[in-house]
């Protein structure tokens, strides 16, 4: 199956939202942008796109419960507004 194909079944399926990412935009980045002032977070993003988030505070148990991912991330199903 080309690109196109691909691409257009992966729009398909999202419905009806829209799939971003995984070759259909210029960014190839597998992983998310954070943006962070004075501590706080003010917006996340997955290449150009932006995404809604939730700031929670953590504690020491899941600070060290967290490790680094060995995941790539390809693409976001989106609804927009």
């Amino acid at each position: 199956m080309n690109f196109a194909n691909k691409w257009r079944k992966k729009q398909k399926l999202a419905a009806p939202s829209r799939f971003y990412g995984d070759g259909g935009t210029i960014h190839g980045s597998g992983e998310l942008d954070v943006e962070v002032h004075e501590g706080k977070v003010i917006a996340v993003w997955f290449r150009c796109q932006q995404l809604p988030f939730k700031q929670s505070p953590a504690d020491a148990a899941r600070v060290a419960s967290v490790s680094d991912a060995t995941v790539k991330l390809t693409g976001v199903e989106v609804r927009d507004a």
